[in-house]
């Protein structure tokens, strides 16, 4: 099936937002989840980083296949049925270390789903530059509505319905998958070790420099998808508290995510990125001083504002480097900078100094990380306005 941009953007939006409600029953939670059934915070630190690890390696197989075998629709599907198993087996009653690996295998596969999801928008939209913040942006807020309806669930019943609500919704999710237009088969036009990554980083050479900006921004990213919940747990919150912070933050990335869009229009992707790390690093430096749950829950309002910056930058950032062939690869470079290197070491990090000097410093270093991810962003990111990038584009790897 070859996409045509503008086709199939209702069932874009519809996978967006079904993908949203299934990701805020389950993965806002887990954390705690993994406390409450024996894991330590520290090995909480160890399980991210082996899950980053693992997936560095899967992420850049799964790019290609997506590319160049299966189609981005069909290598979505496939990854989303393999994590609801695993995740189904998380939910037996294992060993210590059964849970800890089980849960280890579901990260890794559950990772590849959004890359692939972002290939897709971005071939389908007409207009992707300014449509994927909405888009995405009602992403944010079906996963707002269903974290603040499933942690006042949890608060009240436990976290027993999380697994099953998550594999319910996988099913609405792999076959909207399935059916979206997809662009055509990329045809490699060299031969050598790498495949389908080693020709997005051929045809866009200066794209490691952006990545590097991206990626120290996303140190406290990922090490707050670990420990901010333990944080706000260690103040006296509870899951309520954890619901409440991750939907305020995802229901201020509805507004902003279309906002942030409108301005990479104007402005293009070296303002608007370096800007929302700048913030983002504030931010982090609020977790570190928070002294109450509220505090906390208050940082969440602007880390919303930051995130969306900086996330549609991102992708967008990659759309105007590659051709469509491609972009199964290349946000799956993305997800390997985040997911997978700079979570690496947000968790190994955030587990070493949760262990020893505290959530303080944990957040202070992140804040740290952010600061500088600012600085290499404007110097690293394309200046100039998102239609003009776009008109720049690469030639197809066809």
């Amino acid at each position: 099936m070859t996409s045509r941009p503008g086709r199939g953007v209702g069932l874009v939006v519809l996978l967006f937002v079904v993908n949203g409600v299934a990701n805020s029953v389950f993965v806002p939670f887990a954390p705690a989840i993994l406390v409450e059934r024996g894991i330590s915070p520290t090995w909480l630190g160890v399980i991210g980083a082996t899950v980053s690890l693992l997936f560095v390696g899967l992420a850049s197989a799964w790019g290609h296949l997506a590319d160049v075998v299966l189609g981005r629709g069909r290598a979505l599907s496939l990854a989303f049925a393999i994590a609801a198993g695993l995740l189904l087996v998380f939910a037996l009653p294992l060993p210590l270390v059964a849970i800890g690996l089980t849960y280890i295998a579901f990260s890794t596969v559950y990772g590849l789903l959004f890359p692939l999801q972002d290939a897709l928008a971005v071939n389908a939209l007409a207009d992707p530059g300014r449509q994927y913040g909405l888009v995405r942006g009602l992403q944010s807020g079906a996963f707002a509505i269903g974290t603040l309806v499933a942690g006042f669930i949890f608060e009240r019943a436990g976290y027993g319905a999380a697994v099953p609500a998550f594999v319910l919704l996988a099913v609405p999710v792999m076959v909207v998958a399935w059916l979206i237009p997809d662009a055509k088969r990329a045809t490699l036009t060299s031969e050598r070790r790498g495949g389908a990554i080693r020709e997005a980083l051929a045809v866009a050479p200066q794209l490691p420099k952006a990545l590097l900006a991206i990626g120290l921004a996303n140190v406290g990213v990922f090490g707050g998808l670990t420990f901010l919940p333990l944080l706000i747990t260690r103040l006296g919150g509870g899951s309520g508290d954890i619901g409440l912070a991750v939907g305020i933050t995802a229901a201020v990335e509805v507004v902003m995510l279309p906002i942030s869009s409108r301005l990479l229009g104007l402005f293009g992707p070296r303002l608007v990125v370096s800007g929302g790390v700048a913030v983002m690093a504030v931010v982090f430096a609020w977790f570190a001083l928070a002294p109450t749950p509220a505090h906390v829950i208050a940082a969440a309002v602007l880390y919303g504002f930051a995130w969306s910056a900086m996330w549609a930058g991102s992708v967008t950032t990659v759309r105007v480097m590659l051709p469509p062939e491609l972009q199964g690869s290349g946000q799956s470079l993305l997800s390997l900078t985040t997911a997978g290197i700079a979570a690496f070491v947000g968790n190994v990090g955030g587990g070493l100094l949760w262990a020893g000097p505290g959530p303080s410093a944990l957040f202070g270093i992140a804040a740290g990380c952010a600061a500088l991810g600012a600085v290499v962003a404007w110097w690293s990111l394309p200046h100039g306005t998102e239609r003009a990038l776009s008109a720049a584009q690469p030639a197809s790897a066809t």
